[in-house]
């Protein structure tokens, strides 16, 4: 017999299946076999077999070719019985079975469960040996193949360095005059791996002397030459370290952690004025301008949304993106002046939680706030790079000779890098959208430099596209809603819940998904408040479905509005100093940072700086819940 919270999740999963969105395709039978094996094998069919059911069904539309999943039986027909009715139809080509389907099967797939030693112990392992990869120096073995437009049996093997020299003549143009050693720095609300407290961080800092040779401290610690001077034996008393990251685990999905990096506060406060400029000049700057997203999605998700109707655009996976760009590449394809900005504050070493300490051969890994700008300045460079390369093989008359092909490459350099012309690619991180035609030209040529193309979660051809975290078929949006936490009202556990209802609503319907609020609000005992307002934990909904005679209402007379007593969740906040020069520098940093896309792993709950009075930060993943008084509309 199921009970606690386990028996909540199946409780959910058969009420979402019955919705009448999916009446067609819900079967009694199904429902029996996943409470019979819900009870048999615990969480784990509800997070991993489920989920290995549906990213079969994505597999086929990646590769045209079905293969059942081994947690399932099959029936005579090579389809799994369960499930089969919507399976059937979704392979055929109905977007509501798709839905149904990955929906289904993908709602628990990212709920935080408690993770093995042994699980962990693999994911370290799989990070180090990724990284001591780069270092070998066969690594970008890989020519990519292009054939000649004369005569299609001749193949032409472009090596890397004929993608990297072109890579470096794209970007130097695209940096142009950009000064990096011009900055606003700051300091994020992250952790660090010093475990410098946020109200400590601009109050003090250690010395890095390869920092201090390109970020002068004089110039980037201080305000202005009088805070030196009223506080020069800070500058003076700074401990000397040659300080190393620290690797942490974050949760992911079900299959386990994300392995990022907690860097030196001192590297971090340089690193976040360098992503700054990078965002801000990539997204205005005319070659790149809507090519390279970093606070929206939209374009991706929208151009994703329309290739899986008339199939023109490709959308393309990398796997292990940033641990696989190497600090070389950076090297071969950056301008020196960069070069030596970017390597000024990096991280040359790591230390795992088990004490290990990895040399890193990767530029940065995750969680550097370098890494997001430089990678997607790389993949975009590499993709324009392979296409410029193979433009000019198609309108070169000397391919009909490739004995001295390269050779006549490397004498008409101008013939290629003259050709500024930019193709369409669409890159946001490590996703990337391209032109159909164009998928194995930009495939190869990544490959070429090293990174590794997940094909399996490719969409070239067929209904099916994905990027930025919207899931397509036909047009038909087919982006499974996901359970990340347990239903909780202890911590952000009630905020949790709340955002998952309201993208329950924004699929389904209020009405539609009203039982299964009502099962999630007994479970973490609060009725949310419902209003169509944009206020913390309620339930985004019109005035018709309002329950405020559930709480305290009262009339404010200086608003002329009645007003409800409802809970929030708010950061807690810590009022560590008063006024002084730090606290000044702060202020005055953190100007502007609020147009600044946040990291999905920093704290959702933590106020944008602007909004906190000097001396006042917020504590790191805290928060305290409050009863306030406030209109529903």
């Amino acid at each position: 017999m199921l009970t606690g919270r386990l028996k909540s999740l199946l409780h959910f999963w058969r009420d979402l299946a019955k919705n009448h969105r999916y009446r067609s395709f819900f079967d009694v039978r199904d429902l029996r076999e996943v409470e019979k094996r819900v009870e048999h094998e615990g969480i784990s069919f509800l997070t991993v077999a489920l989920p290995s059911y549906g990213k079969a069904l994505d597999g086929f539309f990646s590769t045209s070719v079905y293969t059942s999943p081994q947690f399932f039986k099959i029936g005579k027909d090579g389809y799994p019985l369960f499930m089969g009715k919507a399976l059937k139809a979704a392979i055929e080509g109905n977007s509501l079975a798709v839905d149904y389907v990955r929906q289904m099967t993908y709602l628990f797939y990212k709920l935080e469960v408690p993770i093995t030693a042994e699980k962990v112990a693999d994911f370290l392992d799989s990070f180090i040996k990724t990284d001591s990869d780069l270092s070998d120096p066969d690594l970008n073995g890989k020519d990519m193949h292009l054939h000649s437009p004369h005569n299609p049996g001749v193949v032409f093997d472009v090596s890397y360095s004929m993608i990297v020299r072109e890579m470096r003549d794209i970007i130097s143009r695209i940096l142009g005059n950009l000064d990096p050693f011009v900055v606003i720095p700051s300091h994020s609300g992250g952790a660090t791996s010093c475990r410098t407290p946020n109200e400590e961080k601009y109050h003090r800092f250690r010395f890095i002397p390869k920092l201090d040779e390109t970020y002068p401290y004089t110039d980037n610690f201080f305000l202005s030459s009088t805070h030196l001077v009223d506080e020069m034996e800070k500058l003076s008393d700074s401990p000397v370290v040659d300080p190393k990251a620290r690797v942490c685990l974050v949760p992911k999905d079900s299959r386990g952690p994300r392995v990022i990096s907690c860097e030196p506060a001192e590297f971090m406060y340089i690193q976040q004025g360098i992503m700054r400029l990078l965002y801000d000049h990539l997204e205005h700057h005319p070659s790149t301008s809507g090519q390279i997203n970093f606070t929206d999605q939209t374009s991706n998700r929208i151009l994703a949304q329309i290739a899986s109707i008339n199939g023109e655009y490709a959308t393309m996976d990398l796997k292990d993106a940033s641990d696989r760009v190497s600090l070389s590449l950076i090297r071969d394809v950056f301008p020196d002046r960069w070069v030596r900005a970017l390597e000024a504050c990096r991280s040359e070493v790591t230390v795992l939680p088990d004490g290990r300490e990895v040399m890193l051969n990767k530029f940065a890994p995750m969680g550097s706030s370098c890494c997001f700008p430089v990678e997607a300045l790389v993949f975009w460079a590499c993709a324009q790079a392979s296409l410029r390369v193979h433009r000019f093989v198609s309108r070169s008359a000397s391919c009909l000779n490739p004995e001295t092909w390269v050779a006549d490459v490397l004498a008409n350099r101008a013939m290629v890098s003259h050709d500024i012309e930019m193709d369409d690619v669409y890159v946001y991180g490590d996703d990337i959208i391209c032109r159909q035609s164009d998928f194995p030209t930009v495939a190869d040529g990544l490959e070429t430099v090293g990174l590794k193309v997940n094909r399996q979660k490719s969409f070239v051809t067929g209904p099916f596209r994905e990027s930025c975290g919207g899931d397509y078929h036909n047009g038909y949006d087919v982006t499974p809603v996901r359970l990340k936490v347990w239903f909780s009202n202890v911590g952000t556990g009630l905020q949790a819940s709340a955002d998952f209802i309201n993208l329950l609503v924004c699929k389904f319907g209020y009405e539609s998904v009203h039982p299964l609020i009502r099962l999630i609000e007994e479970e973490v005992d609060y009725f949310y408040p419902r209003t169509p307002l944009d206020i913390p934990m309620s339930i985004r909904t019109a005035l018709s479905a309002s329950n405020d005679v559930l709480f305290k209402r009262r009339i404010n007379p200086h608003l002329q509005r009645i007003e409800h007593r409802v809970l929030i969740s708010r950061p807690k906040i810590i009022d560590g100093r008063g006024s002084s020069w730090p606290e000044l520098l702060r202020k005055l940093l953190e100007k502007g940072t609020a147009s600044i896309a946040r990291s999905e792993y920093s704290n959702p709950l933590e106020p944008i700086g602007e909004s906190l009075l000097p001396g006042q930060y917020a504590a790191t993943h805290a928060a305290q819940k409050s009863w306030v008084w406030t209109w529903l509309g």
